[in-house]
């Protein structure tokens, strides 16, 4: 129970620190030219890898569960430290996102594939654009609203200061933000969806979301199941797309799809099915370019009841 007590206190704190952090740096990095900010992005990314022995820890302990196979110890620790710095050089271009204009998004955010989200698209029928937390995922979401009309589900902030700069950050490209269980946000998407919108939803996440339990790198995870919840009660068409960093200031959209989902009139069987096959692509993206993914996130923090969690590798 003290133990509880003290996490949660610990955790405040945390927050606390990190609000007064946004509030002290904003100005200053975004007074930066955009070569040394985004050096210093990584900077902040390092330091926190050093100063942050939880996050961490638990970080190589996961790259060591899900690569533990096919990366030594080394390679797992080297993997984690990019990571962080990669998180580090994304906080530096989304505090920027109100300032890079169409123009200058487009130079920098290249597509491949971009034809699955053309294909998708029609008129009254919307499209689920699914991802996880790769790379710099707030500039994919700039870069899809300057082709189409986007919302973005996003789970509630613990600081309303942060969420309303997330939220304006995002309104600068025309995207709407649609904050998960706020009051009517369910009866907006699909509104959204029949006109023929899209609609972004990350799902590589153990959060209080309803969700499945599907594999992901052969463990069982909590996932997010409202994406195929909405395919199959919008009958929305569905693609699943990442954006990858590309040298010191460039970004590569892949997108595939769109997807065709199986109905089999087994609702519960279907839904989980589908998120199976979602996080499938994103776990085979991971692979690809796991630097580039948020691996200090407890992704594994759930497990089904008769099944217990995945331990520790020994060091």
């Amino acid at each position: 129970m003290v133990r509880t007590v003290f996490g949660k206190q610990l955790q405040r704190i945390l927050r606390f620190v990190l609000r007064v952090l946004l509030a002290i740096l904003r100005l200053p990095l975004r007074a930066l030219p955009w070569t040394i900010g985004l050096r210093v992005g990584a900077g902040l990314g390092a330091a926190a890898y050093v100063i942050l022995g939880k996050e961490r820890r638990r970080a190589i302990d996961q790259l060591r569960l899900a690569l533990g196979g096919e990366r030594s110890v080394r390679e797992c620790r080297q993997i984690a430290f990019r990571s962080f710095c990669n998180l580090g050089r994304t906080f530096y271009e989304v505090l920027n996102l109100d300032r890079i204009d169409r123009r200058e998004l487009d130079r920098r955010v290249r597509f491949e594939g971009e034809e699955a989200l053309k294909a998708a698209v029609s008129p009254g029928r919307g499209v689920l654009f699914v991802t996880g937390h790769v790379g710099n995922w707030e500039w994919m979401g700039a870069a899809v609203a300057m082709r189409y009309p986007l919302a973005v589900v996003a789970a509630p902030i613990y600081d309303p200061l942060v969420e309303d700069v997330m939220i304006r950050l995002r309104a600068a490209h025309g995207i709407e933000t649609l904050v998960r269980d706020s009051p009517g946000s369910v009866k907006r998407l699909i509104r959204m969806l029949r006109a023929g919108g899209v609609v972004g939803l990350l799902i590589d996440q153990d959060t209080k979301a309803d969700g499945v339990f599907v594999p992901f790198f052969h463990r069982e995870a909590y996932t997010p199941a409202g994406a195929a919840r909405l395919a199959f009660r919008a009958g929305a068409s569905v693609v699943v797309g990442f954006i990858l960093r590309e040298g010191r200031d460039r970004h590569r959209v892949v997108i595939q799809g769109p997807l065709d989902l199986r109905e089999t009139g087994d609702a519960d069987r279907d839904i989980r099915e589908a998120t199976a096959r979602f996080t499938k692509l994103i776990e085979d993206q991971i692979r690809e370019t796991p630097d580039q993914w948020i691996w200090m996130h407890r992704r594994w923090k759930r497990q089904p009841p008769a099944t217990s969690a995945p331990e520790t590798p020994p060091a």
